[in-house]
C-alpha cells in the first residue's frame, strides 16, 4: 500500500476561497447557474472555489462550486440546495406576519392589521415564529 505524499496535503484555505453571496429577494437559484450572472465579479473566482448562497428573502440556502471563471463569466455547479417553506401557523398567531427584514433587522414579527413591528432581530425564522406564538398566547 502506498502512503499519501507530503506534497499532496495542505490547508483548504490555501487551495480555495469560500464566498458568501446574498442574492436579492426573488432571485431563483436557476439564475445563479447562468455564467453571465457572475460577469461583474468573476475575476475574483478560481476553479474549485465554493460559493455559499443565502437568498435575502430566506427562501433558500445552498452551495455552488466554481468550475471555470474568466473575465466576464463564471461557470458554477450546484452542490446542494435547501428550499425553506413558510411555517404553517394556526390560531391567533395568524394575526402576525413573520418575515425577513434584511441583514440588520433580521427576522421580524409584525401585526398584520396595521403592519406595526412588534419585535425584530431574530437570528432565524423559528425563533421569530416561537416568539409570535408565545405573544399570541399572552395576548389571548
Amino acid at each position: 500500500m502506498t502512503q499519501l505524499a507530503t506534497n499532496r496535503i495542505q490547508t483548504a484555505e490555501y487551495m480555495r476561497t469560500i464566498w458568501y453571496v446574498t442574492p436579492e429577494s426573488g432571485t431563483p437559484m436557476e439564475s445563479l447557474l447562468d455564467p453571465k450572472y457572475w460577469a461583474h465579479v468573476s475575476w475574483q473566482f478560481k476553479p474549485r472555489d465554493r460559493i455559499e448562497v443565502d437568498c435575502e428573502d430566506g427562501s433558500y440556502f445552498g452551495e455552488l462550486m466554481v468550475i471555470d471563471a474568466g473575465r466576464l463569466f463564471a461557470k458554477v455547479e450546484l452542490l446542494w440546495e435547501h428550499k425553506f417553506t413558510a411555517t404553517e401557523v394556526a390560531g391567533e398567531q395568524s394575526l402576525y406576519e413573520v418575515k425577513w427584514a434584511g441583514r440588520h433587522a433580521k427576522w421580524r414579527v409584525m401585526r398584520k392589521a396595521d403592519k406595526v413591528v412588534l419585535q425584530d432581530g431574530f437570528e432565524d425564522r423559528q425563533a421569530a415564529d416561537l416568539w409570535a406564538a408565545s405573544h399570541a398566547r399572552v395576548a389571548a
